[in-house]
């Protein structure tokens, strides 16, 4: 009698067991982590100037990689400027790229068409610069030369972008600019704008590689008492917080 009644209490038991056992072991589903679905490089020109040290306090704080493409005589003529290049330099965020050192003086169809002088007044930049990488933007230009592809904005200016190329630099153009009143500074476009439209070019993949977007930006747009750097922390932030994007070097852009 005793067998009889303690078989059906074990059996009882060890199912109670298997019960408890089976919800210690169960553990929560994780959902798959949201990989970015584009590539965005935020790239500034025509720096050192007011408003350069702002753009690299910014995008330090936020941890965001950008790109800056620097014009040398513009270290030339101020200790100041100077110092904001050196912030440059010294920050982890920020990859540095050449702008030529003249910026062609602003008088750019002469400029470009004397290609050897052109390759001067680059490699002049690289030197007085200290430059590490072959990274360069035109003045005035929206040329690329990579590996494998190639794109003009103008016919004036192709001799030299190739001349460039041959030397073994890399020419960035980009895909969009957020565009400023050049006499006052004053943003042209919205943060909203932007928004919108860095959307709709990686949507309908109108870039210049798919899903990779080079935004223009100039860091006279930041000049103190022209725009408050607010509206680039407001960008990055909004873009951050879409989960869509990634923010990469030009060195990490591809290539072919």
């Amino acid at each position: 009698m005793k067998r009889i009644i303690f078989l059906p209490f074990l059996c009882c038991m060890v199912c109670i067991g298997c019960v408890y056992a089976g919800n210690a072991v169960t553990p929560p589903e994780t959902p798959p982590k949201k990989e970015p679905r584009y590539h965005l490089y935020l790239t500034f020109d025509d720096g050192p100037v007011e408003g350069s040290e702002d753009i690299s306090a910014a995008v330090q704080a936020g941890q965001i990689k950008i790109n800056v493409f620097v014009i040398g005589s513009h270290i030339k003529q101020s200790s100041r400027l100077k110092s904001y290049y050196q912030l440059y330099e010294l920050n982890p965020c920020i990859e540095i790229g050449n702008h030529s050192y003249s910026h062609a003086d602003e008088k750019y169809i002469r400029y470009y068409k004397q290609p050897d002088k052109v390759l001067k007044d680059i490699v002049k930049n690289e030197q007085v610069l200290g430059l590490k990488n072959k990274q360069v933007r035109l003045p005035g230009r929206n040329m690329w030369r990579l590996k494998s592809k190639s794109l003009n904005d103008n016919k004036s200016g192709v001799a030299a972008a190739d001349l460039l190329f041959k030397k073994g630099y890399t020419i960035f153009g980009w895909d969009l600019e957020w565009r400023h009143n050049e006499r006052n500074g004053l943003l042209l476009q919205t943060v909203d704008d932007m928004m919108y439209l860095i959307e709709k070019l990686l949507r309908e993949r109108k870039t210049f590689t798919e899903n990779h977007l080079v935004f223009l930006c100039h860091d006279e747009m930041f000049l103190k008492d022209w725009n408050d750097i607010e509206e680039l922390k407001e960008l990055i932030a909004r873009l951050r917080a879409t989960g869509l994007y990634e923010f990469n070097h030009l060195s990490e852009y591809p290539q072919n």
